[in-house]
């Protein structure tokens, strides 16, 4: 039988970064919208429709989705991922 070509992988846990998270703004789901808040250069933006602003304070606990980014990715041809 031929050997199966392997593929390094890393062991453990990943590392990761909180990117953005997707919050609602409004009493309940059914009114109200949804808004992003995205961290750029160390700071909280708001994606509010056409509104960017700084966000003081994002509803870190609130929020409906995460977003990640993988911070020790091995041998990755972009030093930003």
């Amino acid at each position: 039988s031929t050997p199966k070509p392997t593929t390094l992988v890393e062991d453990g846990d990943g590392k990761y970064n909180l990117v953005g998270l997707v919050s609602h703004i409004g009493k309940n789901t059914g009114s109200g919208h949804y808004v992003a808040h995205l961290k750029k250069d160390g700071k909280w933006v708001i994606f509010n429709d056409e509104k960017v602003a700084l966000s003081e304070h994002p509803p870190i606990q609130h929020a409906y989705m995460y977003l990640f980014q993988r911070s020790d990715t091995v041998g990755s041809p972009n030093a930003e991922y």
